[in-house]
């Protein structure tokens, strides 16, 4: 048996492949994709099934995602790996900027954070180097986030107690939101804040107000 010493062993750069894992792909597989783990491969096997991630589909976003290290087609075998940099990526925003799940394409991400109805914002990795064209970004779609998916916004309260409803879409169907006045409402105001079975946000101020008003409001979505 060969002996491996200590000097030998040599740190992960591009890809860790000491934590690949092999799956089996649900639909097709690009190299880079960012992958959820969704089933396994055939009754009694312990082989995982992925398939690509989608930031606008619930089935599609919420679980145990990596990163493909090599393209398969549907029902072929692949290798992931918990995170990669990708180089020659599209990244013309500043370094240290936060790149996300796309809601557009299966299994990519995306310089611009998600905001349709039934996005949810999901963090996925960092920009290293800023280019359009020869950029480069750690993709690490399981740890970029420990507080479940969210959606960040601002909405005007009307003068009154009405309040106002966010439509935040299914993705977010009974989960939690907190909001905060991001002006001065008058007084000493506070809001309620609650998400019903529909995906919609009720803001509510708990007194008059006098004048329409902004808050920012936190969405956590209820995949999590």
């Amino acid at each position: 048996m060969p002996l491996i010493r200590q000097e030998e062993i040599y740190p992960a750069a591009q890809y860790p492949w000491a934590q690949a894992v092999e799956m089996v792909a649900s639909g097709a597989v690009a190299r880079h994709d960012i992958v959820l783990v969704n089933t396994v491969a055939a009754t009694g096997s312990v082989i995982p099934k992925a398939l690509a991630a989608k930031a606008d589909v619930a089935a599609a976003h919420a679980g145990i995602m990596m990163v493909a290290a090599g393209a398969a087609a549907d029902g072929e075998k692949f290798l992931a790996v918990p995170w990669v940099v990708v180089t020659g990526a599209s990244s013309d925003v500043p370094t240290g900027s936060l790149v996300y799940l796309s809601a557009a394409v299966a299994g990519a991400f995306t310089k611009t954070k998600p905001a349709a109805v039934d996005d949810a914002v999901v963090p996925v990795g960092i920009v290293l180097v800023q280019s359009a064209t020869v950029g480069v970004v750690m993709l690490k779609p399981g740890g970029m986030t420990v507080d479940g998916f969210k959606k960040v916004g601002t909405a005007a309260v009307a003068s009154g107690t009405g309040g106002v409803s966010v439509a935040l879409g299914a993705n977010f169907i009974n989960g939690r939101a907190v909001a905060a006045w991001s002006e001065d409402p008058g007084g000493d105001q506070s809001l309620f804040v609650a998400i019903d079975g529909s995906g919609n946000m009720v803001i509510k101020p708990t007194a008059s107000i006098s004048g329409d008003k902004n808050c920012t409001y936190v969405a956590y979505s209820s995949l999590l």
